[in-house]
């Protein structure tokens, strides 16, 4: 097996190999790259989830997911819109963080977009009750009558007013590459006018 080390490597071709795995982590829910952690401000300390990558753009670099209005995240994003995500892929054993600042969208052209692309099956999240409210007994959320079956197209549209994409800008990615020979870690930022800037970090 090859090892990272074996041939000079660009930080082009790092940032290739990212594009790549965000792009599969929107396509594939078996991808590592699916799923990743995503990270807010809560009263001056950290806030962490798993969320669902729903969409990557490459020029100008962002990422999105779903959420529900009544999210108590919602609130910490119109608090603080500053966010970090971590991605991990086990199997090529590498990780990248990235750093960026956070929209709501409620009512745009995103938002539609993104409703109508979704599944009956996924929009019973949005029509059930706002998450995080104490109950006083094990609870889904979901109205009794969609606990076992998805909604009809009239039923989901009562979760619309509900449903809210957390799209982010793609400020900086530190990349960290595993290997027994050695790690190795590169930084992408892209400046306000578009220019991104590379470096080399120490592990």
């Amino acid at each position: 097996m090859k090892d990272m080390w074996d041939k000079p490597v660009s930080h082009g071709e790092i940032l290739k190999k990212i594009w790549k795995n965000l792009d599969l982590g929107t396509l594939d829910r078996d991808h590592p790259f699916h799923t990743p952690v995503f990270g807010t401000v809560c009263n001056n300390a950290p806030d962490l989830r798993m969320v669902v990558l729903r969409r990557f753009w490459r020029r100008p670099p962002r990422l999105a997911f779903h959420a529900h209005a009544g999210s108590p995240k919602i609130n910490q994003l119109r608090a603080n819109p500053n966010v970090y995500w971590l991605f991990y892929h086990p199997q090529d054993r590498f990780q990248i963080r990235i750093k960026g600042r956070a929209t709501l969208h409620f009512d745009d052209e995103l938002h539609e977009e993104q409703w109508l692309s979704t599944e009956l099956f996924s929009r019973r999240c949005y029509v059930g009750d706002n998450p995080s409210q104490v109950s006083d007994h094990p609870t889904s959320g979901l109205p009794e009558n969609l606990t076992s079956r998805k909604p009809t197209q009239e039923e989901s549209e009562a979760g619309k007013g509900n449903f809210v994409v957390v799209s982010s800008t793609i400020n900086e990615i530190d990349c960290y590459e595993l290997s027994v020979r050695g790690h190795r870690r590169s930084l992408f930022t892209w400046h306000e006018n578009g220019n991104l800037c590379t470096k080399w970090l120490t592990p």
